[in-house]
């Protein structure tokens, strides 16, 4: 029952077409890296980007007035809508799939990064959220990713902080490191999310 009910909410609530077009996108972006990896690589970190904005935007919930005050809390309603959320990393993982050969060997790496975007628009959508903010998702969509494509396509800093290696790496930025950084950020993410949903204290 628990479950019908998660997944009736999921069905009014995520935003569907949304994320059917952020899908198609997503693996339009990764296709064009795989016909061209060296000249279209930072594609890549565009890709990036729009899954974490795609993400973000499914936590949005425009009727908060109403639904804060609901019995169900904001970890149920979260649990709900990432069932979006879920849609994506599964169209994500199989575009990397898809497009590994010509991933340079880093199809891993590259499947860590999206996995990690996620997890970071997961969380401080839903820290705006319990702070009381209907719709953070729209701003942090609109923010990520013309910020990553153009992190991807400069890459400042690429030896510091190696966001978006390019292709082989080097001088290019350190895929090991990058890795590195992806990971703890992924885990502080899960554990800022964890904090964030066990404090609401509703069901």
């Amino acid at each position: 029952m628990l479950r019908s009910a998660l997944l009736r909410h999921a069905a009014r609530a995520v935003p569907w077409r949304l994320l059917a077009a952020s899908a198609l996108l997503i693996v339009g972006l990764l296709g064009a890296v795989r016909y061209d990896p060296w000249t279209l690589w930072p594609l890549q970190g565009t890709a990036v980007g729009l899954l974490a904005g795609a993400a973000g935007w499914c936590l949005d919930e425009p009727a908060a007035a109403v639904v804060d005050a609901a019995p169900r809390g904001l970890a149920w309603r979260t649990l709900a809508r990432a069932c979006g959320i879920a849609a994506l990393l599964a169209t994500w993982s199989a575009a990397v799939w898809w497009a590994r050969a010509e991933l340079y060997g880093h199809q891993w790496a590259v499947l860590a990064q999206g996995f990690g975007a996620a997890a970071v628009a997961t969380a401080w959508v839903t820290w705006r959220r319990a702070a009381g903010e209907a719709t953070p998702g729209q701003r942090w969509a609109i923010v990520m990713v013309p910020a990553t494509t153009v992190w991807a396509l400069v890459r400042p800093l690429e030896k510091y902080l190696p966001i978006f290696p390019y292709a082989f790496g080097g001088d290019y930025g350190n895929w090991t490191t990058s890795s590195a950084g992806w990971t703890v950020t992924s885990l502080a993410a899960a554990l800022t999310l964890a904090t964030i949903l066990v404090r609401d204290g509703r069901p």
